[in-house]
């Protein structure tokens, strides 16, 4: 059953109103606040953006939405910490303009494939950005005028857990450490350090693994190739 809705700018307001599809904003507001579209599984996109005075997203403002899309986010400044996490049918990104970005914006998009654009004066990548959106193939974008990627204040960086940014051959447990390096030579220093990332993930992933019965005793070649690499500076 569809629900079409006036939000009026309260914090929670239709959280967890599974119903709601269809949203107008009520003349005057200028912030989706905190939680206000929490759990609206039936709420699939922003069309009521369009048009509308909101310059600002809140904390957890549509986390574990149905959201599919980002559009019509042209105006919109400030986006809040978790303010789309766990949309699980959000499947691109495009048109961000804001200047400020919370940490964790994305986490758990799991059907997340591609980033496309990042806004320009933003030059930081906020920690937790894209946690875990282990669908994400690509960061289709130019990433030249950022100068760092950061880690939230539990050290979780922008692109942990996003496993799928190398190829399959290379996050395998038993990829060639030679292939793994000859692979990040190719790349640009962006290009290398988001790559460096789903490395990580797969030691992690490997090292897991070590309690399962071995036919030898080296050690996990992507942990073997991982320690050949230089160290990597996150700011904070």
């Amino acid at each position: 059953m569809s629900k079409a809705v006036v939000y009026t700018g309260r914090a929670m307001e239709f959280e967890n109103h599974r119903e709601v599809t269809h949203v107008t904003v009520a003349d005057g507001v200028t912030e989706v606040k905190t939680q206000a579209f929490y759990g609206c599984k039936g709420l699939t996109n922003l069309s009521f953006l369009e048009g509308s005075a909101i310059t600002t997203i809140g904390d957890f403002a549509f986390s574990e939405s149905g959201i599919a899309s980002l559009q019509w986010m042209e105006r919109v400044r400030k986006i809040g910490s978790y303010a789309f996490q766990q949309c699980e049918n959000l499947r691109t990104i495009e048109g961000l303009c804001c200047e400020e970005m919370g940490d964790a914006c994305f986490y758990m998009c799991i059907l997340l494939q591609s980033m496309k654009g990042w806004p320009a004066s933003m030059t930081v990548i906020p920690g937790g950005c894209f946690w875990r959106c282990i669908g994400m193939t690509t960061v289709d974008c130019d990433l030249s005028h950022v100068t760092s990627i950061g880690v939230t204040p539990l050290g979780t960086h922008a692109f942990a857990g996003c496993t799928s940014l190398l190829p399959p051959s290379l996050s395998a447990r038993d990829a060639d450490p030679a292939a793994v390096l000859a692979y990040l030579k190719r790349k640009s220093k962006d290009e290398r350090m988001l790559a460096r990332y789903a490395i990580y993930a797969s030691v992690r992933r490997a090292r897991d693994q070590e309690e399962e019965p071995r036919t030898d005793e080296s050690s996990a070649p992507l942990a073997f190739a991982l320690a050949k690499l230089p160290p990597v500076v996150v700011q904070r």
